[in-house]
């Protein structure tokens, strides 16, 4: 039966990229060194900031290989049950000879998985530099008519088969790079006459917006093809980070680039919207990467649903939306699991497409983050909570208590997958917290996420379920709170703001503010032991503000940064998130000025030699004096004398240069006469 038809609901068919990369081929096995895969690139990846998510290591499908069927088909079942509505295969055709066909070839001689396929020709050349710009080239693409009409009948093999996805009759093929193909509608003309010679009614062609809409406002039809297809967002907001770490990449803010998609979502000509899960190509590219920050499952539910609002008046026939990517694991961009979110990606393409309501994340916007940025937290908490949890190694029949009940349910499927069953529980009082605790058999950890900061005694919290895990065989706590050091604080403060905000530090649930020494003061005094922390960096916090920034000078804000990198080593920390065992303590504190007060006098910060070298480099890189002390320190001459300062130095170094050049000299006596 030929695949088309409406989803569930009258809602949009979602068909997501996917790369077929996955097994060795004699060509990388050349180019690239023997046994080469996508695989090898994505484990070598590594974080170049604080807060960017490298590596990206699969989770339940592992680093598999597309020549197993048991792959293909584990893949269409997860895609299908989440809302997927099929794939949309990258092909790749030079001049009749064919790359990484395998996985597809396979799967249509087998007629397995049952799964709707499109394709996607990646007309580029292959070059050394993953761009198809830069490098040697490996593979040359050349273009002609003849070669048109061998690669659509090439092709009639595909377009036969019933799984193939088709729109009032006519088979969907995209177009990856359309402005590369010399004569644009004549290869539109000759397949589709090749395609109604084969008894289809015509083809249905998309330009792929990869590199951007067609030209001149004209939209596809002006080039012989149907719709065009959106790809990755054009825009975002930069994100600032160290200015050592970026080596020519790229960093934009995902949210931002997200909106701006959104506000774009009409076209004069017939558009397929794309979401994007993320993006992130360092792990191919060294240099001149792109990276979107802060992708989170609720910022791309949100916008994955705002898009499929947007096609709620679109006929059936064309009711599709695409998703980048399935399985773009070297651009860090890709549905399947990972160890970090697990199927929460998943969980919120399901919630959208198949009419499940609002998945159980947290929102993408102020409600419960911060009303400048939208940013949300508590589920990139909950990967971090997960991460620690794993560390932990728990026994498999234990139950780990949600105490404040905080941790989404899409971060509770990665723990269940993971055999660790998560409980939510409730407390107003340490009595109702014993209470609790004491209805819950095989207890294996207890959380406290984002709950310290609400607590006027968190002390007599934290002494009492100290107290309780060593009479109950010593579960292990895991907490998270917010850092009131981050850097985005010291702008506020710097400004004379400390306004109470909806969410972060300055939530006005808060009651107490913490910093590194003061929660180890905390914890230890009342009776905890660190044992783990997987702290969550962000280059922004909560606190961030646009604003504010952009009306400072930029070299200001990146002086107190730079300063702050070298002083504070939590400058980019938003949460704590720590894992702690329980010890017995001679006495716990009786007031909260007992468990955080230093033991003696606090040491001043000091900055020591490598520090303020890279606080000097960076400010005589934006032109500033290094240190105001150097206006006024001493400068030994040759002769042993003593000059009064710097600034004598400077005036001496000065008309020395005037009165090496006669006009020089001419030209000042001139000016100092006529001031004088």
């Amino acid at each position: 039966m030929r695949v088309s038809g409406t989803a569930p609901g009258g809602k949009p068919k979602a068909l997501a990229f996917y790369l077929p990369q996955y097994h060795p081929i004699p060509e990388n096995d050349e180019w690239w060194g023997k046994g080469f895969t996508e695989w090898r690139n994505v484990t070598k990846a590594r974080p170049l900031f604080p807060g960017h998510y490298q590596p990206h290591v699969p989770g339940e499908l592992g680093y598999y290989d597309l020549r197993v069927p048991e792959v293909r088909a584990a893949q269409a079942n997860l895609a299908r049950e989440h809302g997927v509505h099929g794939f949309v295969y990258y092909h790749y055709w030079f001049h009749g000879r064919r790359l990484l066909e395998r996985p597809f070839e396979d799967v249509l001689s087998s007629g397995e998985p049952d799964f709707p396929f499109a394709l996607c020709w990646a007309n580029e050349e292959w070059t050394r530099g993953w761009d198809a710009q830069t490098g040697h080239v490996l593979v040359r693409q050349e273009f002609s008519e003849e070669d048109d009409r061998a690669h659509i009948r090439d092709l009639l093999r595909a377009f036969k088969d019933p799984r193939y996805i088709t729109i009032d009759g006519r088979p969907l093929l995209l177009i990856y790079r359309p402005t590369l193909l010399p004569d644009l509608a004549r290869t539109s003309e000759v397949w589709r006459q090749e395609v109604r010679a084969a008894g289809f009614p015509d083809l249905y062609l998309c330009w792929v917006e990869s590199w951007g809409a067609p030209p001149g406002g004209k939209g596809p039809g002006a080039f012989g093809l149907d719709a065009s297809v959106g790809f990755m967002p054009l825009q975002g907001s930069q994100v600032h980070a160290p200015l050592e770490s970026l080596r020519g990449h790229r960093v934009l803010d995902y949210q931002s680039a997200a909106e701006a998609e959104m506000l774009q979502l009409e076209r004069p000509w017939k558009r397929f919207p794309t979401v994007m899960v993320t993006w992130d190509n360092t792990s191919r590219r060294a240099r001149g990467a792109t990276i979107y920050q802060g992708a989170t499952p609720a910022r791309y539910e949100h916008w994955l649903r705002v898009t499929a609002e947007s096609l709620a008046d679109e006929r059936p026939e064309e009711n599709y939306l695409f998703i980048l990517a399935w399985n773009e694991w070297a651009e860090g961009n890709h549905l399947e699991p990972d160890q970090r979110y697990g199927r929460a990606f998943l969980e919120a393409t399901r919630s959208v497409l198949l009419g499940d309501g609002p998945a159980d994340l947290e929102p993408a916007s102020p409600l419960g983050g911060s009303a400048r940025t939208g940013h949300s937290p508590l589920d990139e908490i909950g990967a971090n909570v997960v991460g620690v949890l794993t560390e932990l190694d728990l026994p498999s029949d234990r139950q780990v208590i949600d105490l404040g009940d905080q941790v989404a349910v899409s971060q509770r499927s990665v723990l269940r997958s993971l055999g660790i069953d998560m409980v939510p529980g409730t407390f107003t009082d340490v009595a109702s917290l014993k209470a609790t605790l004491e209805g819950i058999d095989r207890v294996g950890a207890v959380l406290l996420i984002d709950v310290l900061q609400h607590q006027a005694d968190p002390q007599e919290l934290l002494s009492a379920l100290a107290t309780w895990a060593l009479d109950h065989g010593a579960p292990p706590l895991v907490l998270s709170v917010p850092n009131v050091a981050h850097v985005d604080m010291a702008l506020h403060l710097l400004c004379g703001q400390f306004d109470v905000q909806p969410a972060g530090p300055l939530n006005p649930a808060n009651l107490r503010f913490f910093t590194e020494e003061t929660l180890q003061r905390l914890v230890e005094r009342s009776g905890w032991r660190l044992i783990g922390r997987d702290d969550l960096h962000s280059l922004y916090s909560e606190e961030y503000e646009a604003d504010l920034r952009d009306a400072l000078p930029e070299e200001l804000v990146g002086a107190l940064q730079a300063t702050a990198q070298a002083v504070n080593h939590n400058w980019s920390v938003t949460h704590f998130v720590w894992a702690l065992e329980p010890q017995r303590v001679e006495m716990a504190p009786t007031s909260y000025l007992e468990a955080v007060e230093p033991s003696g006098p606090e040491p001043t910060p000091s900055i020591d030699a490598e520090a303020k070298k890279a606080v000097a480099s960076y400010l005589a890189s934006v032109g500033l004096l290094a240190s105001e002390s150097m206006r006024r320190t001493p400068i030994v001459n040759r002769g042993g004398g003593v000059h009064e300062s710097y600034g004598y130095h400077l005036k001496q170094f000065v008309l020395k240069f005037i009165y090496s050049s006669p006009r020089r000299a001419a030209a000042f006596k001139r000016l100092y006469g006529r001031l004088r």
